[in-house]
């Protein structure tokens, strides 16, 4: 019986030995769990927070490429607005070119009937300089040049350009492209202002 006793209690302490192993080994697993939830809600997080930077980067480059392109749209527009007032400035220039070529070339006989009439009152004659070249460009060197000799060409001839208006006229004349289009647009908006 002693024995018997004995071979129980072996085996009680062999059960709870058994017992206190499986409740260990369950505690492990639980705490593995554990650290495995956690590290998969850790990841779940990175993983959100990946896909909303990615939304807001995309956002951001929508917004950059729509005001890009809005900007693009913008300067082309305004590039088409410039094109076509300078073919309107153009198309003007030509017309008052062609104005200004026929009134000179009618004022230009009108006064050298004056000036033959007042020639042979006066008995001299009076020198007409030849015309002074296009003044193209806007180079400051060059128009000091150029303001030099149309000054030197009204004073000489003055008798065939007597008012102001009609040197004016000649000046204009004597302008192209870029000087032109500055002098034209001067003189455009000084022509608004009398009305």
């Amino acid at each position: 019986m002693l024995n018997e006793l004995w071979s129980q209690r072996d085996l009680t302490l062999q059960l709870n030995e058994h017992w206190f192993l499986i409740q260990d080994d369950h505690k492990k697993r639980v705490k593995q769990l554990e650290v495995a939830f956690d590290k998969n809600n850790e990841l779940e997080k990175k993983i959100n927070q990946l896909q909303d930077e990615r939304l807001n980067f995309r956002v951001k480059q929508r917004q950059a490429d729509r005001s890009m392109l809005r900007q693009d749209t913008q300067s082309a527009k305004q590039r088409v607005n410039q094109k076509e007032a300078s073919m309107i400035s153009v198309s003007i220039c030509r017309s008052e070119v062609e104005r200004s070529s026929t009134f000179e070339a009618h004022f230009q006989r009108e006064s050298s009937t004056l000036s033959d009439n007042e020639n042979e009152n006066n008995h001299h004659k009076f020198i007409k300089l030849s015309n002074s070249l296009i003044f193209i460009k806007t180079d400051d060197s060059i128009w000091e040049t150029w303001n030099i000799k149309i000054a030197d060409k009204l004073n000489v001839n003055a008798n065939y350009y007597s008012t102001e208006k009609i040197c004016i006229v000649y000046v204009i004349f004597r302008l192209e492209d870029d000087a032109d289009q500055q002098i034209y647009a001067k003189h455009h908006v000084d022509a608004f202002s009398f009305y």
